[in-house]
């Protein structure tokens, strides 16, 4: 019997795997944005196939609320704390760092082409784009193979999200691209996201939410300190190994990928990945030594298996 369940997890996970691996691409090919709302609910048909959907919408329906919410108050940042965003500070960390060089603008020097898309170009995009796909992912991942840590990871990643768009309310600041094209700190930069999604398909389809976002608050410009892309993949290895201890080392030249592709595209600075790499640790570390014991101490709020039955689970670093 316990092999038959073994068996039926292995083939669901596949069949589920290639169901997100082609929704990926045919998203990509036709130009439809992997907004949250979206992503969530094409998890929600993967959900059917595990046999589990009540237990999928009573785990995912609050997340899903608070991260909306966040998302809508996120393009309204900067409307919040009527801040002047910071231009020159990141600037300066970069210079200091590296030598008197600004990485996106060597990176820029060596790699791209005006006029001409590279592979690596598109392959820079498609990791940009996957911001909110690949967390969501591997939080699904979590949810079918090991509950507890993804309400673990669930906690963590609002908890991350939320200190984000304080700082970003408390700190705006301009990324590369506008400091470049709009205060001339130095000189140009490409704006190569916005290039080569016309060469990946026809122009990006947002959701009937997004659409009411961006006419109501719009996106944050300034919301660059800590990056965030450079953010959520790193909280992902971290809850990924504690399931998959080799398989999650995959992650970690993902992150790298993410960390070099966002600092080329003229989306972030350095130093706002560093900032974004300590955010992640940090809430990891606070989540894992601090709250996640306090749960587990009382045996009222114990964690929660699989089945939805209640246990009183320890939670490793």
């Amino acid at each position: 019997m316990a092999r038959l369940v073994t068996r039926r997890s292995r083939v669901v996970a596949v069949v589920v795997a290639v169901y997100i691996a082609i929704v990926v691409v045919v998203s990509f090919h036709f130009g439809i944005s992997l907004s949250p709302d979206r992503v969530v609910l094409l998890i929600a048909i993967a959900a059917l196939a595990t046999g589990r959907v009540r237990q999928f919408l009573k785990d995912w329906s609050i997340f899903l609320i608070i991260l909306l919410a966040w998302q809508i108050l996120s393009g309204m940042s900067r409307n919040i704390g009527h801040i002047k965003p910071h231009v020159t500070e990141m600037i300066n960390v970069d210079r200091l760092i590296f030598g008197g060089h600004l990485p996106t603008l060597w990176l820029q020097h060596h790699f791209y082409t005006p006029g001409q898309i590279h592979w690596y170009d598109i392959g820079a995009t498609v990791l940009y784009m996957m911001h909110f796909a690949f967390p969501l992912i591997i939080a699904f991942a979590l949810w079918y193979w090991r509950r507890p840590v993804f309400l673990e990871f669930m906690v963590a990643f609002l908890i991350l999200s939320l200190a984000g768009f304080a700082t970003f309310v408390l700190f705006p600041a301009a990324p590369p691209w506008i400091a470049a094209d709009w205060w001339h700190k130095f000189p140009h930069v490409y704006r190569i996201f916005s290039i080569a999604t016309h060469a990946i398909g026809p122009q990006q389809s947002f959701s009937f939410l997004y659409k009411w976002m961006w006419q109501h608050g719009g996106w944050d410009l300034f919301g660059a300190v800590p990056s965030e892309h450079a953010a959520f993949p790193l909280l992902c290895f971290f809850y990924a190994r504690r399931v998959w201890p080799r398989l999650a080392m995959l992650i970690l030249p993902y992150c790298a990928c993410v960390w070099v592709a966002v600092i080329y595209l003229g989306e972030h600075y350095a130093t706002d990945v560093i900032a974004g790499v300590a955010y992640a640790t940090v809430t990891y570390i606070v989540m894992a030594h601090v709250i996640a014991p306090a749960w587990t101490s009382n045996p009222a709020d114990g964690g929660v298996n699989q089945t939805g039955d209640r246990t009183v689970e320890s939670v490793p670093a």
